[in-house]
């Protein structure tokens, strides 16, 4: 591993519990947008008031961010930072060709 290039997702998340965690990693991301959005439009469906349903989404939020940061300390720094720098350059070459 002393090679940053040789570094990749395959050779990093190697034992089951690194493969759910990435997963979990992944879902959590999509999930801080998701889970307000779909707790909100569950409180609204139910009318519930105004105040429970800002409760019940801070908490959804709460629990997404806790699962997220577990994921984090299981995957460890150098398998989050590779994370990010392929979400980056994925971003970065949608955008350029717009």
């Amino acid at each position: 591993m002393s090679n940053q290039s040789d570094l990749n997702l395959y050779s990093l998340a190697d034992t089951p519990l690194k493969k759910l965690a990435l997963v979990t990693f992944i879902l959590t991301n999509i999930g801080m947008f998701a889970v307000p959005a779909g707790l909100g439009a569950l409180g609204s469906a139910m009318d519930w008031p105004a105040a429970e349903t800002v409760s019940v989404v801070g908490i959804g939020f709460v629990i997404n961010e806790v699962i997220l940061f577990g994921s984090i300390a299981i995957l460890g720094k150098t398998l989050v930072s590779l994370i990010r720098s392929k979400l980056k350059c994925l971003f970065r070459s949608k955008s350029r060709h717009q």
